[in-house]
């Protein structure tokens, strides 16, 4: 078919509606070719990976056809089933094997005719592309025509508009009515020049549309016959840098809203002149006396039909426009949604697939010569010249910079002074102040600045009207830039001595071993980077890149090295949280996978990943030091406030006149800092929550890009399962994607059920009248929520539906309600008491012979803290079951009862009067209910009184007992009331002589003793211990024979 011959411009004189049936038709006939053009892309590309299809197919079926020989020739099936072979099924073997034979047959001549075939499809592929080009360039040149006749017209209506208006001159009631013309005959010609506009806008969309189209078409089938091959990796590096990036217009539904309105408008007016006649009257009506003049009547008539026609044409070009402007935001969102398909596309399969050779030996030995030839291919010398002709021809924007560097190389020395003015000052509340840390921080960034700025003024040179490698080291410099900020800063705020040690506040050794570290992983990252830049930006030189592998193999291998290192210090600390280790471990492992990828070919997975490695130590450098700060800020205002307290304290110790003569203001003004442990733990829970938030955050902004490339896995099947029953059951595959997502959905739950009741506590459980221990039944209760849903979302996501796990789980109970029924005991008490609460946390209970303070409740067992500071894990059945004594449940008041006997003859007025007295008097006695005394019993030797009184806390009952017994003690000496106790005798019998000796234990104030007994002489300490010696070493001493 002959090609498109080029369309001639129309005649002028052609009228516009055969104008736009012409372009009708030539738009019709141009989907058409492009129809035929997408056909023989892919004819052409079936061509081209036609012979890697064949020979699978072949290789596959000769494999197939030697099998069915082989089975034939042995008469029985082959594998572990070696039946015999029946006459249908050999049959069947032979039709298979001359099917195949045929198919095979068929392959081999299309190999033959392949070069034929890719002829047919250039041929085709050409002639489309003529005719498409035939045709576009008639649609432009139609367009055109059309535009320049819309434009004419609009043109003579505003000028014929004009010479009416100048022809009613003055400023009567025509003057207005003709400039209200001329208005809108301006705006049809606005309109009509943006019709135009989205005109070829809406072509150049649909243009970029199709050849989008054509390309995702021509990728799909190129990926599925090159899958996983290094051809296919520079085929879509190749499309990935042409793919355009195509820009929405924002403004476009605001123009459309604005037309809407516009219309609206027109249609009112239309509306006013369906009665010229009328509306004319209403107008001679309404003007002023000198200006209604009947004469008037017949020239306002012929501008009010003039204005009909221009509210038509222009209700007509707006509508129009309207419709392209629809057109063109449809066209839009379509190409961006395509665009941004065919991109994730192109990442995906660049990420999963390897872009060079394996690193084997022959690559090893090919290393020297590459290198030089790759050292000598840099352009030095250009880029020195670019470099310096960029700083020539914009003078105004690179001299500030220098001017800048150079003044802060000059201001070092006074800088460096100031911090240690700074330093001085922290632990000192007269000097110290929130302002400190920032500006600390602040002077380290400048002294750090300079040759950042350098670097981006070279950076920032070579890619000002630069292209080739000049552009990509131009950008290389801007990276390393960023690099040198970040990790200079960090190592100087590390200095011994520096910020994190006097403002932060931490432990010297990991300091000085992370100021040690970071300066080499710097000075790795910079070098990284640099490779980095330049290597993305020049894509087709991946596979000659010699001197970026080496570089990059390196820096892995240092990175890990200091990673684990600082990793592996980091761990010295005091129980370190998960999500740390789970940090460190994962940026010390990932540059040991990122060898392993480059040895395998997989350089773009590299560097895709070594970008995000690095965004992320500068996000949580930047946390890091973020969360110092913040902590800081805190220490500064618990210091402060501790301060204010101790001065008001000095201050009321002085009005009283209690202050010491030599107290000095300073003593008070300087107190030490505090330590960080001391601030409110409260706010530091929040504080931390929140900072883990904004990691998150910022973690998941700097990976968001290749999240998408995980659909990927979707393609890796681990195992199927089949859901539903009867006529809607399905197979449904599981992939290593799912398996993933169930990870993550389990990293998620965990996070959750160990921060998110913490957060709920402080942000909204802590500001609620809740009984006590409520807010941790509440808590606890959530985490196991959380902790159910999680385990119940991570089985559905692999698979494991509840359908098919209830008859399990059913089983399993019976067993395990059997086995381990103590257990379950313990979780059903446990979740009782949570619901109950008959103990709560911070409860003083009482349970068998163990006393204490509840410290945790947990699913299985309760731990109380005793009043030695043991702690006693009692199984929650025993709570349930067992009997239980809260004292502060509902009440803390606890009655104490007090014994004491006195001697006979005592006062029983006097005594009474002075233990109620006692009781009245101390400040821990309750006088609601108020104390009692009562006289109880007549014993051997006393006369029994008991003391009953009340207290308000556990706590004051021993302090309380203490107090009242001292007090009874000093009274009641003072009284002359005795005390009374037993009077105990001790016989001691001497083996020597067999005697037997009385002791009798008498008080220095004792009672005479009565007629007709016998008294002894009083014993002392040291005697009766002598006594008692010789009475064990009697004991000891075997008897004679004959005694």
């Amino acid at each position: 078919m002959p090609a498109a011959a080029p369309v001639a411009a129309p005649a002028a004189d052609t009228p516009l509606a055969r104008l736009e049936e012409r372009l009708a038709t030539q738009e019709a006939a141009l989907a058409d070719w492009r129809r035929r053009l997408d056909e023989a892309d892919g004819l052409l590309v079936g061509a081209r990976t036609g012979p890697e299809r064949a020979q699978t197919e072949i290789s596959a079926g000769q494999v197939r056809m030697a099998a069915i020989e082989a089975m034939l020739a042995s008469g029985r099936e082959a594998g572990r089933d070696s039946r015999p072979l029946g006459p249908e099924r050999r049959d069947a073997l032979a039709a298979e094997w001359h099917a195949l034979d045929a198919q095979l047959a068929l392959r081999r001549k299309e190999l033959a005719a392949n070069s034929a075939l890719i002829d047919l499809g250039l041929a085709r592929q050409e002639l489309a592309r003529l005719q498409v080009a035939g045709l576009e360039e008639a649609a432009h040149v139609l367009q055109d025509a059309i535009s320049r006749q819309r434009a004419s017209q609009a043109e003579q209506t505003v000028q014929a508009l004009a010479d009416v208006r100048a022809d009613t001159r003055g400023d009567g009631l025509l003057a207005r009515e003709a400039a209200t013309n001329e208005e809108l005959s301006q705006y049809l010609l606005r309109a009509t020049a943006h019709l135009d506009t989205l005109t070829r806008r809406n072509q150049k969309v649909s243009q970029q549309l199709d050849a989008i189209n054509r390309s995702t078409a021509v990728i799909d089938e190129q990926i599925g016959v090159l899958q996983g091959s290094v051809l296919l990796s520079r085929i879509l590096l190749e499309q990935r840098r042409a793919l355009p990036a195509p820009v929405a217009d924002a403004g476009l539904a605001d123009q459309i809203a604005d037309i809407r309105l516009y219309q609206f408008e027109i249609n009112k007016q239309r509306e006013q002149l369906t009665n010229p006649a009328a509306h004319a009257e209403r107008l001679l009506a309404g003007a002023p006396a000198g200006e209604a003049d009947p004469t008037l009547r017949e020239p306002l008539l012929a501008l009010l039909a003039t204005r009909g026609e221009l509210l038509e044409r222009l209700n007509r070009e707006l509508n129009a426009v309207l419709a392209q402007s629809i057109t063109l935001q449809l066209a839009e969102r379509q190409l961006l949604v395509s665009a941004d398909r065919l991109r994730a596309t192109l990442d995906k399969q660049m990420f999963w697939i390897p872009s060079n050779r394996p690193l084997d030996l022959a690559w090893l030995q090919a290393v020297p010569g590459a290198l030089a030839q790759q050292f000598g291919a840099i352009p030095w010398g250009s880029a020195i010249d670019e470099l310096w002709a960029g700083l020539q021809a914009r003078p105004f924007l690179f001299l500030p910079v220098l001017l800048v560097s150079l003044g802060l190389f000059a201001r070092r020395r006074w800088m460096r002074e100031k911090l240690n003015s700074l330093h001085a000052d922290i632990g000192y509340v007269r000097r110290d102040s929130q302002r400190h840390t920032p500006l600390a921080i602040l002077l380290n960034l400048l002294l750090t600045l300079p040759v950042s700025l350098l670097l981006a003024l070279g950076g920032i040179a070579l890619q000002m009207d630069a292209r080739g490698q000049n552009a990509a080291l131009g950008a290389a410099l801007m990276q390393m830039a960023q690099a040198w900020l970040v990790f200079h800063t960090a190592h100087r705020l590390l200095t011994p001595g520096g910020v994190a040690e006097r403002h932060f506040q931490w432990p010297v050794e990991r300091v000085r071993a992370m100021h040690r570290n970071l300066r080499k992983l710097g000075l790795v990252v910079v070098a990284v980077v640099a490779v980095v830049a330049v290597a993305e930006r020049q894509p087709e030189s991946l596979g000659s890149d010699v001197l970026g592998i080496l570089i990059l193999l390196v820096g892995y291998a240092t990175m890990a090295w200091l990673l684990v290192r600082g990793l592996l210090h980091t761990r010295l600390e005091d129980r370190p949280s998960p999500l740390r280790v789970f940090v460190g471990l994962a940026l010390g492992l990932m540059p040991l996978a990122l060898i392993g990828a480059l040895a395998m070919g997989y350089y773009y997975t590299a560097l895709k990943l070594t970008g995000r490695l690095v965004d992320t130590l500068y996000v949580l450098i930047l946390w890091r030091l973020a969360e110092g700060l913040l902590v800081r800020a805190l220490g500064v205002a618990a210091h402060r406030i501790d301060h204010q307290r101790a001065v008001a304290r000095r201050e009321a110790a002085e009005r009283e006149g209690r202050a010491g003569a030599d107290s000095e203001p300073a003593a008070i003004a300087e107190v030490p800092m505090l330590d960080i442990a001391r601030i409110n733990q409260q706010s530091l829970r929040l504080l931390h929550l929140t900072l883990l938030s904004g990691l998150a955050v910022a973690l998941y902004w700097v990976w968001a890009d290749l999240l998408t490339v995980v659909s990927y896995l979707d393609n890796i099947t681990l195992y199927e399962y089949t859901s539903g029953s009867g006529e809607t059951a399905g197979v449904v595959p599981i992939s290593l994607a799912d398996l993933l997502g169930a990870l993550v959905i389990a990293a998620i739950a965990f996070m959750l059920a160990t921060n998110l009741p913490g957060l709920l506590e402080v942000l909204v459980l802590s500001r609620l009248k809740l009984a006590q221990g409520s807010a941790y039944a509440i808590t606890t209760l959530l985490s196991y929520v959380i902790v159910g849903v999680g385990i119940a979302s991570t089985l559905g996501t692999l698979g494991v539906s509840w359908d098919k796990l209830q008859w399990l789980v059913a089983a399993l109970s019976v067993g395990l309600g059997f086995g381990l029924q103590e257990i379950f005991a313990n979780f059903v008490s446990g979740l009782i008491i949570l619901f109950e609460r008959p103990l709560r946390i911070g409860d003083t209970v009482t349970i068998g012979n163990v006393s204490g303070t509840v410290s945790r409740i947990q699913i299985r067992a309760t731990t109380i803290t005793d009043f030695d500071r043991k702690e006693m894990i009692v199984p929650n059945k025993a709570f349930i079951t067992g009997q239980l004594t809260n004292w502060s449940l509902t009440d803390t008041v606890t009655r104490v009862t007090i014994k004491l006997g006195v001697a006979y003859g005592a006062d029983l007025e006097t005594t009474r009067r002075l233990l109620l007295a006692i009781a009245a008097d101390n400040p821990r006695v309750l006088t609601d209910p108020e104390p009692l005394l009562f006289f109880l019993t007549f014993g051997a030797s006393t006369l029994d009184h008991e003391l009953r009184v009340h207290v308000r806390e556990l706590g004051d009952r021993n302090a309380a007992i203490d107090e009242i017994n001292r007090e009874i003690d000093r009274r009641f000496r003072e009284a002359g009331i005795e005390i009374a106790f037993n009077q105990m005798d001790v016989h001691i019998r001497s083996i020597a002589d067999g005697r037997e000796a009385l002791l009798q234990s008498t008080p220095a104030h004792a009672p005479e003793a009565s007629p007709g007994t016998m008294a002894s002489a009083p014993v002392t300490d040291a005697e009766a211990a002598s006594l008692a010696a010789a009475a064990a070493a009697a004991r000891r001493t075997p008897p004679q024979s004959g005694r």
